[in-house]
């Protein structure tokens, strides 16, 4: 029997989610831009950079990346969602040193992976044949901490519903990048000249965007907050968040230990070009994080089931005619991209676009579940998906290069799409229970 909690709904929710339309559209806007800007960068790493020099690249930014978003996600979301719904509830608590001791967690909790996986890196001769190894660890774990300041500080304005302040910053970091990459195209092509010039514009970025919010986090507590370390919530959204963004950045590394730099390089070429088709997906769940956080949403089961169940209605035919239009175009627009370098990033973009439509198509499933609070589910179900796509790719990659790797990922990346819709319809359904 489907329970329907309808005290805590506001009377003007019709406005709220008009209020959250219109931040989606100014989100995706600018997010545009931030993809354009993207674009560039790609472009030029691609056209301007030896073999070696992109293959070092993309496994310094696939670690960068992973460590400055993924691993901290699990601080920088629960701090959104609690500041979300305490603006939501209009309780007029305000959250004190929240952000300062979010940002104090996540920079520790970076520090702390890259000490971890640096032996690991050298051992195992991670991208060793790249200058890669400890080196290329300690290199990205710099970069990753002010990537990750940078992102706690747009997470703030989403919580506050501030969304064209949040994208502009994501615009700023997107050029700061894309003058990195200028720098580096014009260097030694060393794993430092390489290293260097995104690390100090990364650090930049993160203290002048996240420097001002911690500053008034630290005056409205009154002094230095004390440092509250890890608690359940965090904890396993962090291992969601790390499995999640697994699924592109495992792809990277068994290709890095496996395949040849030619191949790491096509890899993550074809995977750049990925990151382009989902280019709304970054807006969408900013949006989805802070309107699931919403007191409507969080209270209201009905309206759980009837916000994944309708999107999908609504979003299969305009993301089915995208992605099969990326299908026919992918032959003619890539090697004007690359000058026909990496001529495998064809076949494997188009076979990564089946991921980009199912990713639409389940855009709200894992927000509604954090709404539940199925932390345990959501960390659960994308554990097992990226050891499954681990093995996977370990199992194909030297018979069937980047095609086999490409094939693997998208077929347990839909396995786990399905899974977390139905999950989140289902535990709607039933909505005491916790998982």
């Amino acid at each position: 029997m489907k329970q329907i909690v309808a005290m805590s709904i506001p009377a003007n929710s019709v406005d709220l989610t008009r209020a959250f339309r219109r931040g989606f559209a100014a989100t995706f806007a600018l997010d545009l831009v931030t993809k354009v800007l993207g674009a560039v960068t790609v472009v030029v790493l691609i056209r301007d950079l030896s073999v070696s020099s992109y293959a070092y690249t993309t496994l310094f930014l696939t670690f960068a990346q992973l460590a400055g978003s993924a691993a901290s996600s699990g601080v920088r979301t629960r701090y959104l969602r609690e500041e979300a719904e305490r603006i939501s509830r209009a309780t007029g608590e305000g959250s004190g040193g929240a952000f300062f001791n979010a940002l104090l967690r996540a920079t520790l909790l970076i520090i702390a992976v890259g000490i971890c996986l640096a032996p690991v890196a050298g051992a195992i001769g991670f991208g060793s044949s790249d200058g890669g190894g400890p080196k290329l660890i300690f290199f990205a774990t710099a970069f990753a901490i002010g990537f990750s300041a940078a992102e706690l500080a747009i997470a703030h304005f989403q919580a506050n519903r501030r969304f064209f302040t949040a994208g502009m910053l994501s615009i700023i970091r997107a050029l700061g990048l894309l003058g990195a990459s200028l720098a580096v195209t014009v260097g030694s092509g060393s794993s430092l000249a390489i290293s260097l010039p995104f690390i100090t514009v990364m650090l930049l970025v993160g203290t002048l965007t996240a420097g001002p919010i911690a500053r008034r986090s630290i005056l409205s507590y009154g002094g230095l907050p004390r440092l509250t370390w890890f608690n359940r919530e965090e904890m396993w959204l962090s291992f969601y968040y790390v499995a999640a963004a697994g699924f592109a950045y495992v792809d990277v590394m068994v290709a890095g230990a496996l395949l040849s730099e030619h191949q790491v390089a096509t890899l993550g070429a074809t995977l750049r070009y990925l990151a382009i088709a989902l280019g709304a997906i970054p807006a969408l769940g900013a949006v989805l994080r802070v309107r699931t956080s919403q007191v409507d949403i969080v209270d209201s089961p009905a309206e759980q089931e009837a916000m994944v169940l309708g999107w999908i209605r609504r979003a299969a035919l305009p993301a089915g005619f995208v992605m099969g239009l990326g299908v026919l175009l992918a032959p003619v627009v890539i090697p004007q991209i690359d000058g026909g370098r990496y001529p495998g990033s064809i076949e494997a973009f188009q076979i990564f676009l089946v991921t980009a439509f199912s990713a639409y198509l389940a855009a709200p499933a894992a927000s509604v579940l954090m709404a539940q609070r199925r932390y345990v589910t959501l960390a659960s179900i994308f554990s097992v998906g990226l050891f499954l796509n681990f093995v996977g790719d370990v199992a194909v990659a030297q018979q069937f290069g980047v095609i086999g790797i490409a094939i693997v990922s998208s077929a347990v990346f839909v396995a786990i799409d399905a899974v977390v819709v139905l999950s989140s319809v289902r535990y709607a359904l039933r909505p005491k229970s916790r998982a």
